[in-house]
């Protein structure tokens, strides 16, 4: 596995399952966009954006998270519950940050509520 965003993917979905998260979908793409990650944990459900580094060169990963980005985000999972009819659900938006130095994890970090 070579693709930095799939191996920081796999983390994060190990991460999440460990801590009590159902993995709902990973790569949940529509014509609009692409969400990560959607979990559910205690009646919430979690749209998770994972941005993975090998450099710090242009900021940390979770900087990488336009506000373009986050409406793109907004109207996928907005879609997802509507599709899902899962309007009596609580919801958030996540990021999980993962930094690579020579193919080895060196940082994790899930944001939680990381906008909204």
């Amino acid at each position: 596995m070579n693709n930095v965003g799939e191996k920081g993917e796999n983390i994060a979905c190990d991460f999440l399952v460990k801590n009590g998260y159902n993995i709902l979908e990973k790569n949940f793409k529509v014509l609009f966009g692409e969400i990560d990650i959607i979990a559910e944990k205690k009646n919430c459900i979690c749209f998770i954006e994972v941005k993975s580094r090998k450099s710090k060169k242009y900021g940390l990963p979770e900087e990488a998270i336009t506000l373009k980005k986050k409406n793109k985000i907004r109207r996928v999972a907005e879609y997802f519950i509507q599709k899902r009819q899962l309007k009596n659900k609580i919801y958030r938006f996540d990021v999980i940050s993962i930094y690579f130095k020579e193919n080895i994890l060196k940082e994790f970090r899930h944001i939680r509520n990381a906008f909204n």
